[in-house]
């Protein structure tokens, strides 16, 4: 007789999440609601992570017309489970309709449609939209979202504008209230990580590109930023050298996504893997513009390609004839050494040396002029300021305080509250601050710490970091110290006011005994103690018409 076994095992039946929506799906074709709820109610206590079970859940319990409870559901599955589940706000939308709470079914829409404007319920919302706004009164919250997209597109232009102007501080400050309102707005952030790389500030410009690949790993923008600022590590960085790999091995589709590879590609030095892409956007594209075959151009010459870099650069002048670029490259390929300048579209910047300005520093130095809006050069300023030596941050607090625009003085406000700068820069900020009419409180770090200092100033420190007008004041100071001692602040007045006038176009020939006469001759004329010119002159071994000439130039700046 064949019994079981008795050492035979029943392996019994646990039902998943998966039987429970499965058998809940059936109740819900049978129009069995409540059979449908307690099996998706089952399914959400075996997943609760699941958001597809806790939607299904909160359907039934639409069906039924507890709409309260569905929403509760679905706000859950927003706040919580999967905050991407973009469906649910059209859900709520419609839940909110059937509770005749028509502003807040409206908000729910428009956030649907902001969020998936070409989703599978897109259609759906909006005609719910269009019978809540003519039915039921509605539209107040539909053009509020319109006029704020509006203004926040104004305010990407305005950042945007703001980087191609070089204005890093301001566009980076636009685009931080644009991140807290959007945080997964990887356009906002890619621009953000670029304000601070030209800032100089480029681990945090290496952070921020990296916080959009983690959302979106294939991100080009993103990709090639991250390549141009990993540079800074060292080319033989590994890190470096992995993103160079990843991009040499890209090949967008999208022609802006193309152009800019092509263009990082040649930034870093990979010029054949530029010049591969930038044949395959003239090659396969409908494209003919000048700023292209520039860069095709360019890519040529780098290869040691003359003879094809002449023929795009006729074909740059062609289609722009009324530009210099083409015709300036071309006379520099005829040279041995030709001088390139990278991949953009402009004529080399010729820099000169402004009058006054070499006394303080060697080298040669920019007039304010076109370079004072590109970005790149800005660019310079900026890493200078930050990781330069002293006399290169001398250089970048002049330039800056030349242009004078708003950026450009936050740019020495932010640079003087940090505590590792010396004594001497602060002291150059100070004055150019002051020479700007930036008066009232000023945080400094003063010795590591932050302080107050209060513009106008008067205290002697302020020409500190110029030795030209340093050493003027102190010979007169030393001059009236033995007989009039009384006249030492007089003369201080007198010299700083003219420093602050006329500091961005001193004079080019700067004898200091003749402006240190020049400035004790004006001193005692002005407290009514003249003395002859020649007398003066003769106290400090000058000419008297030497000293007449800097009276006259100290006079005129007063």
């Amino acid at each position: 007789m064949g019994g079981r076994k008795k050492d035979s095992k029943v392996v019994p039946f646990q039902p998943d999440a998966a039987f429970y929506f499965e058998r809940g799906v059936r109740y819900l074709n049978r129009h069995d609601l409540s059979k449908a709820l307690t099996s998706f109610m089952r399914a959400v206590e075996c997943e609760p992570g699941n958001a597809v079970n806790h939607c299904n859940l909160a359907g039934v319990y639409s069906e039924l017309g507890n709409f309260e409870e569905s929403n509760k559901i679905l706000q859950k599955v927003i706040s919580s489970i999967a905050p991407d589940m973009a469906e649910c706000y059209f859900y709520m939308a419609n839940n909110y309709a059937n509770l005749g709470e028509y502003q807040l079914a409206e908000e729910h829409a428009v956030k649907y449609l902001e969020i998936e404007p070409l989703g599978e319920f897109a259609p759906d919302a909006d005609e719910m939209l269009d019978v809540l706004i003519h039915e039921f009164g509605g539209g107040e919250i539909l053009r509020e979202r319109r006029k704020q997209l509006e203004e926040d597109g104004k305010d990407k232009d305005v950042a945007r504008t703001l980087l191609e102007e070089g204005k890093f501080y301001e566009a980076c400050h636009l685009l931080e209230e644009e991140l807290t309102r959007n945080p997964d707005a990887h356009a906002v952030r890619n621009n953000l990580a670029l304000a601070r790389y030209y800032l100089g500030q480029i681990d945090e410009a290496i952070a921020q590109a990296s916080r959009v690949l983690e959302k979106d790993p294939a991100n080009i923008h993103a990709l090639c930023n991250l390549g141009v600022f990993m540079r800074y590590h060292g080319k033989e960085h590994e890190d470096f050298k992995a993103v160079v790999t990843l991009l040499k091995k890209l090949t967008p589709l999208q022609f802006d996504q193309s152009y800019k590879l092509a263009t990082t590609l040649g930034i870093l030095g990979e010029h054949k893997a530029a010049h591969r892409l930038f044949m395959q956007l003239v090659s396969f594209g409908d494209r003919h513009d000048p700023e292209l075959y520039f860069a095709l151009a360019m890519s040529c010459a780098y290869m040691g390609k003359t003879k094809q870099a002449k023929q795009w650069l006729y074909e740059v002048e062609a289609l722009d004839p009324e530009s210099n670029i083409a015709s300036h490259y071309l006379k520099e390929l005829d040279k041995d050494h030709p001088m390139l300048m990278g991949y953009s579209y402009q004529e080399p910047y010729v820099f000169s040396r402004p009058a006054g300005f070499e006394h303080f520093f060697s080298g040669g130095y920019p007039k304010k002029g076109s370079w004072s809006d590109d970005p790149s050069v800005r660019s310079i300023l900026y890493y200078g300021l930050q990781h330069g030596m002293q006399a290169t941050k001398k250089v970048a607090l002049y330039v800056f305080g030349a242009l004078g625009d708003a950026d450009s003085l936050r740019v020495i406000r932010e640079f003087i509250k940090e505590p590792k700068q010396s004594e001497v820069l602060i002291w150059q900020g100070l004055f150019i601050l002051q020479a700007r009419q930036q008066l009232g409180d000023i945080v400094v770090a003063f010795g590591g710490a932050p302080q107050r200092v209060t513009l106008p100033s008067h205290d002697h420190r302020i020409l500190s970091w110029n030795p030209f007008l340093e050493g003027v004041f102190r010979d007169v100071s030393d001059s009236l110290a033995l007989h009039d001692p009384e006249m030492v602040d007089d003369a201080f007045a007198i010299w700083l006011r003219y420093a602050l006038n006329a500091w961005v176009d001193l004079p080019r020939v700067l004898k200091r005994n003749v402006w240190s006469a020049a400035l004790e001759y004006l001193t005692r004329r002005a407290v009514g103690r003249t003395e002859p010119q020649a007398v003066v002159a003769k106290r400090y071994g000058v000419s008297t018409s030497a000293l007449s000439r800097a009276a006259h130039a100290i006079t005129i700046m007063l």
